[in-house]
């Protein structure tokens, strides 16, 4: 998506930023030096297990891990505006708690 040229911000957990860095750093740079690419790091002061989520004009998709950090197959697909509204205000609740990484 990000070689698409459409705006997009990647959230991830310190844990799978470490994880991403040691096994496609390379590839990680080059990610996060897009001009149409955020890429951010979530504050671990909590133990909260964030969702996964993708929104867009179209659609939300959001799918749940259980509290041992396993998905666990409880996800919200939804097309309506109300369920997207949702979704932004759920990802504006993460971003606040994120910084972003520069190259």
């Amino acid at each position: 998506m990000a070689e698409s040229g459409k705006d997009m911000t990647l959230i991830v957990t310190s844990k799978v930023y470490d994880r991403l860095v040691e096994e496609h750093g390379k590839r990680l740079s080059d990610i996060i030096r897009k001009e149409n690419v955020t890429f951010m790091k979530l504050n671990d002061r909590s133990n909260a297990i964030s969702p996964s989520m993708t929104i867009t004009d179209v659609f939300t998709y959001i799918y749940f891990f259980n509290k041992d950090g396993v998905y666990d197959y409880k996800i919200i697909i939804g097309f309506e505006d109300v369920t997207r509204m949702w979704a932004k205000e759920l990802y504006k609740y993460y971003k606040k708690q994120s910084v972003a990484v520069e190259e």
